[in-house]
């Protein structure tokens, strides 16, 4: 397993109204399939409620045991924070900007931003009214409705499904590509597998089952303790290997990196 974490955060989860544009600032109808922020401009889709079998038994330790999961209905980005919407936030807020903002191999307005830690995933989150994904939602969205299976489409995937192992030269892109280049997942998620490694809300534990959401409420929806730990990265990277790029490897952090980005999600009243 690969070792990471972060200086933590409070992060917000906000509701939104039943139809037209809500408070938070979301153009959508009651329980729409799609809606678009009105802060990051992001189109969200809804990831519907439900149960699955969280974990791999072929992975590693810290996958076992398989355990069953139930979820609330939430939206989720289709994309990758991008640089372009990232440095929306940035000329908003006046937060910093990333360290790689003036790096031509990883700044197009399209691609994925990367090396950004943990907070600054959270901070961005909370001014786009959203938050990050728990790591069961990530899961679970990640798999697109199949059941069973090692990748978000299947049981194999190739380069022409994912950006992944191109330090080589392998694929297309060396580096990050545009999101949306690859075919989405079965809830029109894209880019779940490779592009960039995912921040997930919550800390590191080797106890998989202890971490499971019906254990631990408080996920992804309460205020995060400031304290230093290491945070959950899911969905592997540009650089990874298949392995890393399957639904249920688990991987943390402290700090980042060129292969680091997120993505947030959305509660549902």
């Amino acid at each position: 397993m690969k070792a990471v974490g972060i200086l933590l955060i409070g992060i917000i989860s906000v509701g939104m109204s039943a139809c037209g544009q809500s408070e938070e600032g979301f153009s959508t109808t009651e329980n729409a399939a799609e809606i678009v922020s009105e802060v990051d401009g992001a189109t969200m889709v809804l990831i519907p409620a439900g149960t699955f079998q969280m974990g791999s038994t072929i992975g590693d330790s810290d996958e076992h045991p398989v355990h069953t999961v139930t979820l609330d209905a939430f939206y989720m980005d289709i994309h990758e924070v991008t640089n372009a919407r990232y440095q929306k936030f940035v000329q908003s807020t006046g937060y910093p900007q990333p360290p790689l903002s003036h790096n031509p191999r990883f700044n197009a307005p399209d691609t994925p931003v990367v090396r950004v830690n943990w907070r600054d995933a959270a901070a961005y989150a909370a001014w786009a009214n959203k938050r990050l994904p728990t790591e069961a939602e990530w899961e679970y969205a990640a798999r697109g409705g199949l059941t069973g299976k090692r990748y978000p489409n299947g049981d194999i995937i190739t380069y022409a499904e994912a950006n992944f192992g191109n330090i080589g030269g392998a694929d297309t892109w060396k580096w990050t590509a545009p999101v949306g280049s690859f075919p989405p997942n079965g809830y029109n998620l894209y880019d779940m597998a490779g592009n960039a490694w995912e921040w997930c809300f919550d800390e590191y534990n080797s106890e998989f089952y202890s971490i499971s959401p019906q254990n631990n409420p408080r996920f992804g929806r309460e205020v995060a303790p400031d304290t230093e730990n290491f945070r959950i990265l899911r969905g592997g990277g540009w650089g990874g290997s298949p392995e890393d790029l399957r639904v249920a490897d688990r991987w943390y952090h402290l700090s980042s990196g060129s292969t680091i980005g997120f993505r947030c999600v959305k509660d549902i009243p």
